[in-house]
């Protein structure tokens, strides 16, 4: 069974220096690519990134790379592989294959090939993953130039999915974007938090995970648990490690639409952080600290992820709206800071805040940019 690895964390596009900067925080030598981060791992290091990394998608394996140029090779060269030092035979598999320049590029037909294999490996087919299956090992095959290279997933589900948010609200933003944003408004958890938009609350709720310290995969399966290569042991001595507590600050998350606020409540409710949060039903201009901007606490950080006018309507205020958060945003003075997800940059730029584009990215399949104010 392997000790080290080359591991590589996948990201959103755009993401990747964000996420350079986590993996330095828990003690790796990164290397950063397009769509994500190399580097080298032991099992530790691969468990700890999957719990404490807030905006990557995915740890992948790499297991094996090799020269292919057509199917009966791969599947003889896959054969040969060590199967059974990585997966277990009562968990089901998922296999998925892409292929880019390559001799090799029916995916199908390479999916099946990787399946013959594996069976090879262990005397028989393994069970083909269903979406009613909670553990699962996601084999990916990726041919690129004719060169074979095959990686496992080390968890069951995308990292983004943190478990809390089972609730939504209308156009919900990712859990690694939202991360994404906090820490590009310069978000440690020693400020308070405000986001007037807050739909189903992420934002606020990933905010309070980093004052508290908490993992942001702290409610997902064991890293590597679905994996032959699982230490029951190890997983629990790297749970046990924490980060310290910042001192606490305010969180308020506020939104006109009731319902919202509901999935809010409960979404922050199960990531144990609802009494870090202060959630309000209401319009922006009765935030109580953007409403009476002298009474707010400060320093502090104004992040969100205002309507698009794309997945939800525009209607006919969308401009009068980012104006009006431009206005009262500037009135917190000195000590606030904004951080605006935002589709429309020019609209965007219409609330009058000092902004820069500190990354741009996919949201929803809609280009979106991070702008931070200088």
């Amino acid at each position: 069974m392997p000790s080290k690895f080359e591991a590589f964390a996948s990201c959103q596009p755009g993401l990747e220096p964000l996420l350079t900067r986590e993996l330095e925080a828990l003690g790796a030598v990164p290397r950063t690519l397009p769509g994500g981060v190399a580097f080298a791992a032991d099992t530790r290091l691969v468990m700890k990134s999957c719990l404490w990394l807030g905006t990557a998608s995915h740890v992948l394996l790499r297991l094996a790379e090799f020269p292919c140029r057509a199917l009966g090779e791969l599947e003889r060269k896959a054969a040969l592989l060590p199967w059974a030092d990585w997966l277990r035979p009562k968990v089901p598999i998922d296999v998925r294959a892409t292929t880019k320049g390559s001799r090799v590029f029916h995916t199908t037909a390479i999916e099946e090939r990787i399946d013959h294999a594996i069976a090879k490996a262990f005397g028989k087919p393994l069970r083909q993953a269903t979406t009613e299956d909670d553990d699962v090992a996601r084999v990916t095959v990726r041919f690129l130039r004719d060169v074979c290279t095959i990686s496992l997933d080390a968890t069951s589900t995308p990292l983004h999915r943190r478990g809390y948010r089972l609730a939504g609200a209308k156009a919900p933003l990712r859990e690694d974007l939202a991360h994404a944003l906090l820490l590009a408004g310069g978000f440690t958890g020693t400020d308070a938090l405000l986001d007037p938009f807050c739909g189903s609350g992420t934002i606020a709720i990933e905010a309070a995970g980093l004052a508290r310290g908490l993992a942001p995969g702290r409610s997902r399966p064991p890293a590597l648990g679905q994996l032959a290569l699982f230490d029951a042991e190890l997983w629990m001595e790297v749970k046990a490690e924490v980060l310290p507590p910042a001192t606490p600050q305010p969180i308020a998350a506020s939104d006109r639409d009731a319902g919202a606020i509901e999935a809010a409540r409960a979404n922050a409710e199960r990531a144990g952080v609802a009494d870090a949060i202060e959630f309000r039903c209401c319009a922006i201009t009765a935030q109580p600290w953007l409403e009476k901007p002298d009474a707010a606490p400060r320093p502090g950080l104004l992040a969100t992820n205002p309507p698009f006018g794309v997945r939800v309507p525009k209607g006919p205020g969308l401009l009068p709206l980012y104006q009006t958060l431009g206005h009262r945003a500037g009135k917190l003075g000195l000590g606030w800071r904004t951080a605006i997800l935002a589709h429309d940059v020019r609209l965007a730029r219409r609330t009058g805040l000092p902004l820069r584009a500190a990354f741009t990215t996919k949201h929803g399949g809609l280009s979106v940019t991070a702008l931070v104010t200088t």
